[in-house]
């Protein structure tokens, strides 16, 4: 096979995790790569701030499967993992308050089972011949082949356990909201397997969880990023360039992906540059870039109808809220079961690792998920944060008396993290479209499995032999 050109450059489209792992593994390879961002820094979805001299996160991230996940592999590939430094996130817990009257509330937390022996003699919140049950219907999971999981891509989660209780439905609530950010009638029975058999142990597998030590996960682009720059310069504000040719382009979008009789060959930024090339790599969302980015008759209408099928939201209120005292002394994620509970997930990041707050303040992150027309009223925001407040209260008597400030986000339509039954896996979009050469898509709405920035990784895993391959 012929060796790829060194002088060969790649355009990629898009920094978040998918489009860096790529760019990282390309570079690694000897192939030269110019990346185009729109926004003013790296990291896509997964970007972070700084508000108060707190690091707040977009949303609640996690790395799944530790140094099993697709992202570690990805930066052991390139030799890096030692530069990513993580705190595990283990102490994760229920909490379920038996009594819903106002008169003799029992208060229990419940730890979150991360094996057989939890499930059957930890997990006390469900009774033991309800836990045997459960058993039955995760063990057959947990042992089964991927490929096998591929014929339950279609089935909702909820049709596998709706002949189990309310206590033992909510155990999956939880799950659900950790591993997924959704609710279990949204998640389809084979992803959720293919989780499962993830942090199987017996299988090699773990179910560790980590977040940059440093804080902000936006700390593992930016890991990328550096190291796809490598010994380079700042050249100004907007443009990092390296010796070795390598772009990553700042608040500069492009518009256009130019194809010429199914080839091709090269992109144009907002201010108009035309820049040549016979490989570009998207990205971002492909139901977006087959609609934005392209001339009409690249597609066959067929195909944009069936890659515009992916295009499913959920919609999220999250609240940010800095205490002046540590609420809870050792648990980093706390599941609140129940319908009467508003809060569904409750971080505790301080927790998790110091690096994010001040001295003496400590940070937690609150969310759920809400109707679609939540967000776009802020009234709306403003009552599902009070509920949660309450929530927060009631767990935390001293919760109110260390509040400091509260900082509420909600999205409307945030791309949903695995998609829905019959959409996922190899359902997603494809990796290249057979009748344009030297046109590649990658992240977590392409083909790939796992969660969030794991499935955005993943689908850079899976796409790069195939570039590599184009580029021979």
């Amino acid at each position: 096979m012929d060796k790829v050109h060194k002088n060969q450059c790649v355009v990629i489209i898009g920094t978040g995790i998918g489009g860096l792992s790529v760019a990282a593994l390309l570079v690694k390879s000897g192939i030269s790569v110019t990346m185009f961002e729109k926004a003013s820094k790296v990291g896509g979805r997964t970007s972070s701030m700084m508000f108060r001299n707190h690091i707040l996160d977009n949303g609640f991230h996690i790395m799944p499967f530790y140094k099993k996940s697709a992202i570690y592999t990805v930066l052991k590939k390139v030799g890096i993992e030692n530069k990513l430094k993580l705190s595990k996130v283990k102490n994760i817990e229920f909490y379920s308050n038996d009594n819903n009257s106002n008169s003799s509330i029992s208060n229990n937390f419940y730890r979150y089972p991360k094996g057989i022996s939890d499930i059957i003699f930890g997990l006390s919140m469900i009774p033991f011949r309800s836990r045997i049950k459960l058993l039955k219907i995760l063990l057959p999971l947990a042992f089964t082949s991927i490929k096998k999981t591929e014929r339950w891509d279609t089935i909702s989660l909820t049709q596998a356990i709706k002949c189990l209780n309310d206590n033992t439905k909510s155990f999956f609530d939880a799950i659900c909201m950790l591993a997924f950010a959704d609710t279990p009638e949204r998640i389809s029975l084979g992803e959720f397997a293919r989780t499962i058999i993830r942090a199987n142990p017996f299988r090699g597998g773990t179910s560790e969880f980590g977040y940059p030590q440093d804080g902000g996960y936006d700390t593992i682009a930016k890991i990328l990023a550096q190291y796809i720059k490598q010994t380079g310069e700042n050249n100004n504000n907007n443009t990092i360039t390296t010796n070795t040719g390598n772009k990553i382009l700042l608040n500069c979008p492009v518009t256009k992906v130019t194809v010429k009789d199914g080839n091709v060959k090269g992109v144009t930024t907002f201010d108009g540059r035309f820049i040549e090339t016979n490989c570009v790599i998207i990205s971002y969302p492909a139901y977006f870039a087959i609609n934005e980015l392209f001339e009409k008759g690249v597609f066959s209408e067929e195909f944009k109808s069936k890659v515009n099928r992916l295009n499913r939201t959920t919609s999220v209120v999250e609240v940010h809220f800095a205490l002046s005292q540590r609420i809870e002394k050792q648990r980093q994620v706390v599941f609140p079961i129940g319908d009467h509970f508003t809060a569904k997930g409750i971080f505790f990041i301080s927790n998790i690792t110091e690096s994010v707050s001040p001295r003496d303040e400590y940070l937690v992150l609150v969310g759920t998920p809400v109707s679609h027309e939540d967000p776009a009223k802020s009234e709306n925001i403003a009552r599902i944060s009070e509920l949660m407040k309450k929530d927060l209260q009631q767990i935390y008597p001293h919760f109110r008396q260390s509040l400091i400030w509260e900082r509420p986000m909600a999205w409307q339509l945030v791309e949903s993290v695995v998609k829905e039954p019959g959409l996922v896996w190899k359902q997603k979009m494809p990796h290249e479209v057979s009748y344009v050469k030297g046109l590649f898509f990658v992240g977590d709405s392409t083909v790939s499995y796992g969660v969030g920035t794991d499935s955005a990784a993943h689908s850079a895993l899976l796409c790069y032999p195939k570039i590599m391959s184009y580029l021979r």
